[in-house]
């Protein structure tokens, strides 16, 4: 095989490697595709960065092409995205984008929701509505704040009037007979560190009733039982809300929905056990939810000369 021969075929390999290459970041950016571009306004993009994914029903169907600034102070960002001509039968003049958070790296991405049958068709260049990501730290804290006059002086008459029959039998029939175990493993307020895992539950998933902590569906906690059981954590903390309700009952009922997870966590993984705090936020506006945030060591010796992780 002659030298001329050998650097032909190096060559056209190289070229072809080249191409392949072309063509996949090409694909991955929709370059090869028939496409056209949505936009929405927000008031804030939370580290959304150019050429970040868009995803219809959790399918990558598009890619954010620009951010702009608006053109006064009271205005909003503006995404323009560029998205695949599949979507054109899904999404409507009333879907909806919002910016999330994947994994633990805390990539973000656009998801837009499907639209109405009966809704306008979009068009290229249109614009949809877009909603902010919540900041589940700002949002705690708000909570936190706005329920604890009212949750300390429910905590004071609940423990007292708890004497009485019919009270004992409201609080036993909801999965939390004794108050005052909800105290164990409180904590005042979520920590405005960094989270590096969050798991996420509607509690209509995991609770029998929408005024109980009876757990009913143990099988969706168990993924966290075992990265809590497999990782190295400093700290997590079990945070509860709800949404609609009276106030200083929901202050408790929150409480007693993360004391209920964290003992299943405890008592079903092995762990240290002296890490896991709880937290009750109360009522909160379009929340009716429970989060495990989870966070990492920050050193060998971990903050304040305490142990950094999972022994």
């Amino acid at each position: 095989m002659g030298r001329v021969f050998r650097l032909g075929i190096l060559m056209l390999t190289a070229l072809l490697v080249l191409a392949g290459g072309v063509f996949l970041i090409g694909e991955q950016r929709f370059m090869f595709r028939r496409t056209y571009q949505l936009q929405a306004e927000f008031p804030n993009v939370a580290g959304l960065d150019n050429g970040a994914e868009v995803r219809v029903g959790g399918i990558h169907l598009g890619t954010v092409r620009q951010i702009s600034l608006p053109q006064g102070p009271d205005g909003e960002l503006t995404v323009v995205m560029e998205l695949s001509n599949s979507t054109l039968n899904i999404i409507r003049k009333d879907s909806v984008a919002r910016i999330k958070t994947e994994g633990v790296m805390g990539s973000k991405y656009v998801e837009i929701t499907f639209g109405s049958e009966k809704a306008p068709e979009i068009v290229n260049g249109d614009r949809i509505k877009g909603e902010p990501p919540v900041d589940f730290s700002e949002a705690a804290l708000a909570a936190t704040n706005q329920a604890k006059a009212a949750a300390t002086a429910f905590t004071e008459d609940a423990e007292a009037l708890k004497q009485n029959f019919l009270l004992r039998g409201y609080f036993k029939r909801r999965g939390y007979e004794d108050t005052s175990d909800l105290a164990k493993n409180k904590i005042a307020r979520v920590p405005g560190e960094t989270i590096s895992k969050e798991f996420e539950y509607d509690a209509k998933e995991l609770f029998d009733k929408s005024d109980d902590a009876k757990l009913k569906n143990q099988k969706a906690l168990r993924e966290a039982g075992k990265f809590l059981e497999e990782h190295k954590f400093r700290l997590a903390v079990v945070a509860s809300s709800a949404e609609t309700g009276d106030s200083a009952k929901d202050q408790v009922l929150t409480e007693a929905r993360a004391k209920v997870v964290r003992d299943y966590l405890v008592q079903n993984f092995k762990f240290d056990d002296t890490r896991v705090k709880v937290i009750g936020l109360g009522k909160s506006a379009g929340a009716n939810r429970v989060t495990i945030l989870i966070y990492s060591p920050v050193s060998a010796a971990g903050p304040q000369g305490g142990p950094a992780g999972n022994q």
